[in-house]
């Protein structure tokens, strides 16, 4: 969405509408059964900032960071896991 607001309001607003489809499937998933405030909260922050924040002074900027630092922390804990089943398959060489 962020990328859209200034090129096309259209646009964006289709964004948001597939945010809010893909957050409502991931809701409806029995996989996620264990994460469901987590994602509905994510659900309720970006409306607050499509609305203009003015219920939490959630922005797009601010969902965009949260995000982009979420899945950097979980890239490197998946690393992490690769290293370290790596280590093991190599008796701890690293090779």
């Amino acid at each position: 969405m962020l990328g859209w607001r200034q090129r096309n309001e259209r646009l964006m607003d289709r964004a948001f509408e597939r945010a809010l489809e893909l957050l409502d499937l991931t809701l409806a998933d029995p996989r996620w059964r264990g994460r469901l405030r987590e994602i509905a909260r994510a659900r309720e922050m970006l409306c607050d900032a499509a609305t203009g924040g003015h219920e939490y002074d959630t922005t797009l900027e601010w969902l965009d960071r949260y995000f982009l630092d979420f899945a950097v922390a979980e890239r490197n804990r998946i690393e992490q896991e690769r290293h370290g089943a790596d280590s093991r398959i190599n008796g701890g060489r690293g090779d």
